[in-house]
């Protein structure tokens, strides 16, 4: 009966362990999540604050093009 103690806490012991580091693994995970959602609205402002730059560049380089490329004539 006591080897079978011994063997049941010594798995018991090996479960806490496991589990432990588990929970150390999902704790890093929150936080890192938690980081990255706190830095969310920056990068999405720095996205826009981007993607309107890139639409006026694009806008101007279009009209410069329309500029000089001459209309085709049709026969």
């Amino acid at each position: 009966m006591e080897t079978i103690e011994r063997t049941r806490t010594a798995k018991s012991s090996n479960d806490i362990e496991r589990l432990r580091a588990q929970n150390a693994l999902l704790l890093a995970a929150i936080a890192s999540a938690s980081a990255a959602m706190t830095a969310a609205p920056n990068w999405h402002e720095a996205h826009r604050n981007a993607h309107k730059t890139l639409q006026v560049a694009l806008g101007k380089v279009d009209a410069a093009t329309k500029a000089q490329v001459p209309p085709l004539r049709t026969a």
